[in-house]
């Protein structure tokens, strides 16, 4: 059964500057053919006032636009996505954007950009080109099903697979984020910004995540191990109830983790084939093992590499010492030399002393 569950957390910085959560996710769990989950965040500064919309636009947008290709005819997009996946995965992200802007048009429509936001958040310089970025987001999106399966994105996040050998990897990310540039769908040329990946088989896992939570770790391999452990609690949520349980776990735990970390608004937005559990267990174990030692083995040649500069110290002082010995070595037979000519010339004096009394 193909399943899914996602968390939406504010961030601890949003919390205390009074601004709204700026991430969103969307969950298609309804049709039994398929599964696709998004995530979006909106891009937190003032130009971009309106992205906590945006964001909520994109995901939705992800959501009809699949929708609308998977649902009426399943048979047939899966004859086209096996004739040339990449051009029919093109033609969603179209859409997509097409519908994003869309939604922008409504939102507008219905509530005009003021001339007191204007004067706000963008110092009284703007002009209608603008409009796209005041809501400007990121997007991430996955799709499983029995024959097709992708994901495609644009900006920063994190799209993390599990396989069906219970491996956790990132198969696709935005070049740009490792420049601190985030690549957004408000771009005029954003088409072009998205990166998409196809699977040969469907895995156990596509686990998609705002910035917020990979930059809560110190590095990759930590975030993976992350998601492998969460991965491991996919178990037995087979009704609504377990699902909202599991949900709100995430939830008190990506509070805590954006309090200690990035204090960014942290999401995720999980589908997964909950049949291929159980072989999936066992390989997620003996990873989450492995990487146990593994981090021990760090840990011990850090302590390695810290005990060998100690140890150069010490060799240094030691080398210091000898030569500081020798010096008062030398020092000492100097003196014992000078006081055994002392002894000599207080001795004639004694005896010229006797000779006088």
């Amino acid at each position: 059964m193909l399943n899914g569950i996602s968390a939406v957390t504010t961030g601890q910085i949003h919390i205390n500057q009074g601004r709204e959560c700026e991430d969103y996710t969307e969950l298609d769990l309804e049709r039994k053919d398929y599964v696709m989950t998004a995530v979006a965040d909106g891009h937190s500064s003032q130009k971009h006032f309106r992205s906590d919309r945006g964001s909520q636009f994109a995901a939705e947008a992800a959501k009809e636009s699949i929708y609308e290709y998977m649902n009426d005819n399943y048979e047939k997009f899966v004859d086209a996505y096996n004739k040339d996946k990449k051009y029919l995965i093109d033609r969603i992200i179209k859409m997509l954007i097409t519908k994003w802007h869309e939604k922008i048009q409504e939102d507008i429509n219905n509530e005009p950009i003021t001339q007191e936001e204007i004067d706000k958040y963008l110092d009284g310089n703007f002009n209608e080109d603008k409009t796209p970025s005041i809501y400007g987001t990121t997007l991430l999106v996955g799709v499983m099903s029995e024959e097709c399966n992708f994901g495609f994105l644009i900006g920063d996040g994190s799209f993390v697979v599990i396989d069906k050998h219970g491996k956790a990897y990132i198969p696709i990310e935005d070049e740009n984020s490792k420049a601190n540039y985030t690549t957004s769908l408000s771009s005029s040329d954003s088409f072009n910004g998205f990166v998409t990946h196809f699977f040969d088989e469907m895995p156990f896992s596509i686990m998609v995540s705002t910035d917020g939570l990979v930059k809560s770790f110190g590095d990759d391999n930590d975030f993976l191990d992350y998601n492998q452990a969460i991965a491991m609690e996919l178990d037995g949520l087979d009704t609504r109830d377990k699902r909202i349980e599991m949900e709100e776990r995430l939830v008190r735990l990506f509070e805590q983790r954006s309090r200690d970390g990035s204090e960014d608004d942290i999401s995720i937005s999980i589908i997964f084939n909950s049949d291929a559990y159980e072989s999936v267990k066992q390989g997620l174990e003996t990873r989450r093992k492995l990487n146990k030692i593994d981090e021990q083995i760090g840990l011990s040649k850090k302590k390695i590499v810290t005990l060998d500069f100690k140890q150069k110290q010490i060799e240094n002082e030691r080398n210091i010492n000898i030569e500081n010995w020798k010096k008062v070595e030398i020092e000492k037979l100097k003196l014992n030399k000078y006081n055994e000519e002392l002894m000599k010339k207080k001795r004639v004096l004694q005896e010229e002393l006797k000779k006088i009394e």
